[in-house]
């Protein structure tokens, strides 16, 4: 991801019983692109590709609501929502 102007770009790799990377594109406090990834499992697969597809052009505060209602009713480990969004917030705080 290549940021456009007025756009700043964070990373974060955050370890929460497995890693969790986050690669970000952010305006001001607005998700305007994400990838998250790691060697966490989740069940669905697809449920990341749709946490990613629904944080775009979300306000950073309501990431963690996004997180919590696709990740209920899916298994998991080594993520949890409240792990996911603290990576997010990180990669926001690591911005250039």
């Amino acid at each position: 991801m290549q940021p456009p102007s007025g756009i700043s770009e964070g990373r974060a790799a955050y370890k929460s019983g497995k890693l969790i990377k986050v690669h970000a594109l952010f305006r001001d406090d607005e998700i305007v692109d994400i990838k998250i990834t790691g060697d966490f499992f989740i069940y669905p697969e697809e449920k990341i590709e749709n946490i990613e597809r629904k944080l775009r052009n979300r306000r950073l505060n309501d990431a963690i609501e996004v997180i919590e209602e696709e990740m209920k009713d899916t298994e998991y480990e080594g993520i949890s929502p409240e792990a996911l969004w603290n990576a997010i917030r990180e990669a926001w705080m690591r911005r250039k």
